[in-house]
């Protein structure tokens, strides 16, 4: 179990005379962004005083609770991958396929994908491997097409300007950072694999992820959201006995017998399939000035320690569903099975 949430100084602090900070540190690629902690304890240095870039993800964290993105930007702290939910794996492995599918390179590994390693670090149930399966050779039999020439896994680094007011010593850049699922020269394509598809089709919910990444790069005109339906076919009846080679073969006839149904917006002449968003359905400025208001109360936290727990939405951090994070802020403790630290980037 770990057990130390100090949210001041870690204990190992340990100061030397070339740099404020200590023999632990390890410093980011940008000078001007908070370092990491070599101890395997920690992830960022809760001492030094740069930037921890923003992105879409870790602004939710912060509008749901403090603590939560303290929990995770800072002390680095993320469910274990084999303790991760059944949709989350299987969202997680169907990117993981269609990179592959298009030979993309895995921005954790550097190397290509490996299928079977994921399956295997994740420990995915096989029905859940016969859902991906079914849906992927129904993907290539369907022969789906996509634009040539993009850049897959594109990264983001931004900075937007900070314009509000503030003392001599506080950043006036604000860092930005993120990944396009696919991106062209003036569009960008983001792939979903979902149980609740029709969330990934109104501009309202998609607007912090998508709004970012249109807010970031003026050439991008639109979006589109290739959404996939997670199948959901029953095993009773006169199926209650299959394995899943038979579940896996009955997912994929489904799915070409109704492509349009998983593959939404899916079209039987050009062989695509998605909805397109276009730039002036969102309210970049609106967005531009959360992130620099977010940024504001981001800093203040970390100048007066003001990670504090929100319990009103433990239960319910999204519809339905409770926080990763309960049983840490409940016991104030970590679960060394249920949770693990960060590994600090590593530059290929």
């Amino acid at each position: 179990m770990l057990t130390d949430f100090d949210l001041t100084r870690c204990s190992n602090f340990n100061s030397d005379n070339q740099f404020n900070a200590c023999h632990y540190f390890d410093p980011a690629n940008n000078p001007l962004e908070c370092g990491y902690c070599k101890k395997e304890e920690y992830y960022r240095c809760l001492s030094h005083n740069g930037q921890i870039p923003l992105s879409y993800s870790s602004v939710s964290s912060f509008l749901t609770c403090r603590y939560l993105y303290y929990l995770q930007a800072i002390r680095g702290i993320q469910v274990c991958d084999s303790a991760k939910s059944s949709p989350l794996k299987m969202g997680i492995l169907w990117d993981a396929v269609i990179q592959k599918y298009y030979n993309g390179i895995d921005r954790n590994t550097g190397s290509p994908y490996n299928i079977s390693k994921i399956i295997t670090k994740y420990e995915i149930a096989d029905r859940d491997v016969a859902k991906v399966r079914g849906l992927y050779r129904a993907y290539k039999m369907l022969e789906i097409q996509i634009d040539p020439d993009c850049e897959l896994q594109a990264k983001i680094d931004y900075t937007l300007p900070f314009n509000k007011v503030w003392g001599n010593g506080i950043p006036v850049e604000v860092f930005i950072d993120g990944y396009y699922d696919r991106k062209y020269f003036n569009y960008f394509v983001e792939n979903k694999l979902s149980g609740r598809p029709d969330t990934y089709l109104d501009p309202w919910f998609i607007q912090s992820q998508i709004g970012t990444y249109f807010l970031v790069d003026p050439s991008l005109e639109f979006c589109i959201m290739e959404v996939v339906r997670t199948p959901s076919l029953k095993s009773i009846g006169k199926y209650k006995e299959e394995d899943n080679e038979e579940y896996e073969e009955r997912v994929y006839q489904d799915v070409l017998s109704r492509p349009s149904h998983y593959f939404l917006g899916y079209s039987h002449e050009t062989h695509k399939y998605g909805k397109k968003f276009y730039r002036t359905e969102f309210n970049l400025e609106e967005l531009r000035d959360r992130y620099t208001h977010i940024f504001r109360e981001y800093w203040e936290a970390r100048l007066f320690n003001g990670w504090y727990k929100n319990d009103r939405v433990c239960t319910n951090i999204l519809p339905g569903i409770q926080c990763d994070m309960l049983q840490i802020c409940r016991y104030n403790n970590m679960s060394e099975t249920m949770y693990r630290i960060r590994q600090r980037p590593v530059t290929f």
